[in-house]
């Protein structure tokens, strides 16, 4: 990940964390509470969001974005590779982010019959992560603007 400059002095990892997750008046130090935490956040993409990623060709639905990856919907277990690298074009509402990403992990769904491909971002340019960071702070503010604090995109 690149890193932006937060004050004259120091230099932060942007990422969304520090999100709120925990139910008013919970102890951090609760066993439980440390069990449900995530490390990497990813906002989810709701049907009307004018998201997708095109690989290979091929347009796939998006439906979650974080600050280090994506989770794509797509048809099948054979259509990726876990491990494997890709070129990626994220396009987010008129923005377009050229990006490559590694397959993590594609796990079936019991329901629909479709896969949850999670692909990891490797080597974005300070552009595209800007507009990156950029839509998921806006998206956020969209999604949880009425109930809760803007997205904080620094490290503690």
């Amino acid at each position: 990940m690149t890193k932006k400059k937060s004050s004259p002095e120091e230099t932060a990892v942007w990422e969304l964390k520090s999100l709120p997750v925990a139910p008013v008046g919970a102890k951090p130090a609760d066993a439980d509470l440390k069990k449900i935490i995530r490390e990497n956040y990813r906002e989810p993409i709701l049907d009307d969001d004018t998201v997708c990623a095109e690989i290979d060709g091929h347009i796939h639905r998006v439906c979650d974005v974080g600050s280090r990856g994506l989770g794509l919907i797509v048809p099948s277990l054979g259509g990726f590779v876990t491990g494997a690298p890709y070129s990626v074009r994220l396009h987010v509402g008129d923005s377009t982010i050229s990006l490559r990403g590694k397959v993590t992990h594609i796990s079936p769904s019991e329901i629909s019959g479709e896969c949850h491909c999670g692909i990891e971002f490797i080597d974005l340019s300070k552009n595209d992560e800007h507009t990156l960071q950029h839509f998921l702070t806006t998206h956020h503010a969209r999604l949880f603007g009425g109930t809760s604090r803007p997205a904080d995109l620094g490290m503690d």
